[in-house]
């Protein structure tokens, strides 16, 4: 029991360690439109609950990174009409299609679930009046540019 308590100490200390912030690598379009461009179509990535507030979860759309979600944080961004699927990764992979059209809006959900190792999430497309009350809650992404890894240029011969 005696080596058990400096273990549960130290998990503690990491699980409290910070809270993870709402990041996005993309433009946030202009909050006080509905749709900043009336040719594109809005997505907002909400996650409204405080569970796993220290835990940020990467969300992208067709495979390029957007950003990642905090506790009671949202991403936001404008893209034009089409096909589209907006997936986010953990424990498993939790994805939404979605059809995108000129000047409409879509708000998905990121719930967060205990998983065996790490944080499972799960996106759920919402309706309007669900989403905008949960965006009242919430506090919008920082815009960064994302951390990439830079190679090294190859030997010259």
């Amino acid at each position: 029991m005696k080596k058990a308590i400096p273990l549960i100490f130290a998990f503690g200390a990491l699980l409290f360690a910070g809270c993870a912030s709402t990041r996005q690598y993309v433009p946030m379009p202009d909050q006080t439109k509905t749709v900043e461009d009336p040719s594109k179509g809005r997505i907002y990535v909400v996650r409204p609950a405080s569970l796993g507030y220290a835990v940020s979860m990467n969300v992208s759309e067709d495979g390029k990174p957007i950003g990642a979600t905090g506790s009671h944080g949202f991403i936001c961004w404008e893209r034009p009409p089409g096909d589209s699927i907006v997936s986010s990764a953990s424990e498993g992979v939790s994805q939404v299609p979605l059809t995108v059209d000129a000047g409409h809006v879509y708000y998905v959900f990121q719930h967060l679930r205990m998983g065996l190792l790490i944080a499972r999430n799960e996106l759920e497309l919402v309706d309007e009046e669900k989403g905008r009350k949960a965006l009242k809650n919430c506090h919008a992404a920082r815009v960064e540019t994302p951390k990439q890894t830079v190679m090294p240029a190859p030997p010259k011969e």
